[in-house]
């Protein structure tokens, strides 16, 4: 059963970001559904017990009749001969007098376009539940709620996105930032910004045992990218590469990547004197990564490009440090 508890549930980042969706299927969704021969008062009685439902949605063959927004429920019932009308009767009588609109939309739809579908809708029906359609044809409701605190909150990062890159700036023009901290600092506002299911950063050399290996997923030391195709054009090309899907691309190797990729981004991680690595970004989903997306990743991964080189030239002084004391 999907969760249906509210975005603002969700763990905080040390920036004070919280983790935006990739797209409406990724949001928190109720899986109710009832025929339409079920008795008002028993979904009455769910959904009272159930405050983060927004809603039911009715069935008659398998097929969607219409939903059931909760709080136009409610409302009817409280209104005059609303409970001696309804409460008895079946759910349909309910969907008929109600005539709440069943406006789908596909999961893989980013937060911003199904705001902009959803509130297209006549005013009458702005605020009923979505429901939000997978590829395997199951159907959940999506409390508008839900949708609009998540458009807020992917506007408030992208808000502080000016504010955030100066800080990083300013922290890696210092030679004594800390690694870690300011490797979480850069990754964690990327994904503040650039919604992905999969972040991997997959470098040609060990630049640090804190950042490489099995205490960090993320940052992997990796051959793959000089023996797989389009890693290796990533970085022989120094260009950002997107793939819409994946599965159009007869080139991809899925055992290459996070696994059910479906859309994807690499970026070259390089300094002055060549390529370090690959940054990459994945979906589950059929979301392709926009224009926009790419060019504010692209900053980052210039970002990542400049702690790993730092990271080198510090480890370079620290060998050369210790080759100075074994002489003496």
């Amino acid at each position: 059963m999907r969760t249906t508890s509210v975005p603002h549930y969700f763990n905080f980042f040390p920036t004070g970001n919280i983790p935006v969706p990739v797209c409406i299927g990724d949001l928190p969704l109720s899986e109710y559904t009832v025929p339409y021969y079920a008795m008002t008062e028993d979904v009455a009685e769910f959904l009272d017990a159930n405050p983060l439902v927004p809603g039911a949605i009715i069935l008659r063959e398998n097929k969607i009749t219409g939903i059931i927004p909760r709080h136009k429920m409610f409302e009817r019932l409280g209104r005059r001969y609303g409970v001696e009308l309804f409460l008895r009767k079946p759910i349909q009588d309910m969907c008929r007098e109600l005539q709440a609109e069943a406006f789908v939309l596909r999961n893989h739809i980013s937060i911003n376009s199904a705001v902009r579908l959803a509130l297209s809708r006549t005013q009458e029906h702005l605020y009923d539940p979505v429901i939000v359609e997978f590829e395997d044809r199951s159907t959940y409701l999506l409390d508008m709620y839900v949708l609009l605190l998540s458009q807020s909150q992917l506007s408030h990062n992208l808000s502080g996105i000016v504010s955030t890159l100066n800080n990083i700036e300013i922290i890696l023009g210092n030679d004594n930032n800390e690694a870690k901290s300011t490797f979480d600092l850069i990754v964690q506002s990327l994904q503040g910004v650039v919604p992905a299911h999969h972040i991997r950063i997959l470098l040609k050399n060990e630049a640090d045992t804190d950042l490489v290996g099995y205490n960090n997923p993320i940052v992997q030391h990796s051959p793959v990218l000089e023996t797989y195709s389009i890693y290796r054009s990533v970085l022989s090309m120094n260009q950002p590469t997107v793939i819409e899907d994946v599965l159009m691309v007869p080139a991809w190797i899925s055992q290459e990547a996070p696994p059910f990729t479906r859309s994807w981004m690499g970026l070259p991680l390089a300094n002055g004197q060549g390529p370090l690595g690959l940054l990459t970004l994945a979906r589950t989903t059929f979301s392709p990564f926009t224009t926009h997306e790419k060019e504010i990743a692209q900053v980052f991964a210039r970002y990542l490009s400049k702690l790993f080189m730092n990271i080198s030239l510090r480890m370079d002084r620290i060998r050369s440090l210790e080759r100075k004391y074994q002489r003496r």
